[in-house]
């Protein structure tokens, strides 16, 4: 019983450690497309951001994806309270398969995400995410799969802005594109337009 305490014990602080540090970027290259047509678009760096919410949940944050053979856009969108498990003898972070549901609003039209799939794991020994998910994206007819595997974390990559007093009463919203009266700390906020990480 002791050391099943200690387990949790120690699992409880590893990941209020990782969640302390706030957003992490991971950069690597990604590809993602159409797996049952085999139509894929690589990608030679994307920037995916994790952002542990506490012991066993997290928020993950993909990158604007650009189909350049289909001239087609699919907007940045976070996957929030995403599941994981930690392996206290590997140090790893481990996203078994799950399925999620978010909503966004791209020029005024709410669009659905529904993830069939999302496995992840994050090595703390070499510093690495790899990540797989397949969704559905508004009323597009196939699923999207997107792959990034051993992503790199690299603290000079933030995407985001601090954001100071004077910006608080600006409009905001959330990353799904619903307005917030009142911003939390550790979230990440729209604010005119940029993706802006709140820390107060």
């Amino acid at each position: 019983m002791k050391r099943i305490l200690s387990l949790f014990a120690g699992a409880v602080l590893c990941a209020t450690a990782i969640a302390q540090h706030g957003p992490m970027a991971f950069v690597g290259p990604s590809r993602f497309g159409v797996e049952s047509m085999n139509a894929w678009q690589d990608n030679e760096s994307d920037v995916v951001f994790l952002q542990v919410n506490g012991a066993t949940d997290a928020d993950i944050t993909l990158p604007k994806m650009v189909y350049t053979a289909m001239n087609m856009t699919l907007p940045s969108f976070t996957i929030h309270g995403a599941t994981f498990t930690y392996d206290m003898e590997s140090r790893s972070v481990v996203f078994d398969e799950q399925t999620y549901s978010e909503t966004i609003v791209v020029d005024d039209v709410e669009k659905a995400i529904t993830g069939s799939s999302l496995t992840a794991t994050y090595s703390h020994s070499d510093n690495t995410l790899s990540l797989t998910t397949r969704f559905s994206y508004g009323s597009m007819p196939m699923e999207i799969t997107y792959i990034i595997e051993n992503a790199v974390y690299d603290s000079s990559v933030t995407g985001i802005e601090e954001m100071n007093a004077p910006q608080q009463r600006q409009q905001v919203f959330d990353l799904n594109g619903r307005r917030v009266v009142a911003p939390e700390a550790g979230h990440f906020y729209l604010i005119n337009g940029k993706k802006t990480y709140f820390t107060r």
